[in-house]
């Protein structure tokens, strides 16, 4: 019987598996999709609803409220950059500090359920958090905000997102009432 060069077979590792590539591009696809349609609101373009109503958080969030923290870290790294790829928004120093949000968002999010279980209010700590590491980094490296005065910059920030920090509330309560997370911790109950 001849020897082959691969003697045993080893089964291909967790993470490629095709449910797992199906459920990235989803969440992907969605971390583009939000900010496209909001943007696609007719306003005055000094509106900036994107700002507002924080489109770039609820793909993330969705991820981690249906039990999959380290998918929605990966589109958390990855929206911003293929965002600013497709439509040159945000700015590569957004794009960076934006990453650095959801990452942190995402972080919290998951730690905070995972201690209290799936709460309403998970957002908001987040959020906070969030922003709170955005400062830090601004605060080190001004030029991820374009030199603009630091307080000004998070007072701006934080005003303009109470709007979008309501929608992810809401986003959370309508998870937690009609698309739970299974109890297994994989994927939605209802999928």
């Amino acid at each position: 019987m001849p020897e082959t060069a691969y003697p045993t077979t080893r089964p291909a590792p967790r993470f490629l598996t095709l449910t797992v590539a199906r459920e990235l591009g989803i969440l992907l696809a969605l971390s583009l999709l939000f900010p496209f349609m909001v943007h696609l609101i007719p306003v005055p373009e000094e509106a900036r609803l994107g700002q507002r109503l924080l489109p770039m958080f609820y793909a993330p969030l969705l991820g981690v409220l249906w039990g999959r923290p380290r998918m929605a870290a990966l589109v958390a790294m990855l929206a911003s950059w293929l965002n600013w790829l497709l439509t040159r928004h945000p700015s590569p120093p957004g794009a960076a500090l934006m990453s650095l949000e959801l990452l942190v968002f995402v972080g919290t999010v998951a730690t905070l359920q995972a201690r209290l279980g799936l709460r309403w209010f998970l957002a908001i700590p987040s959020y906070v958090a969030g922003k709170t590491a955005t400062v830090a980094a601004a605060g080190l490296f001004p030029v991820l905000i374009g030199g603009r005065p630091l307080l000004a910059w998070v007072t701006n920030a934080l005003g303009q997102g109470l709007p979008g920090l309501a929608i992810l509330v809401v986003l959370t309560v309508f998870v937690l009432n009609f698309y739970p997370p299974s109890s297994s911790g994989e994927g939605p109950a209802a999928a």
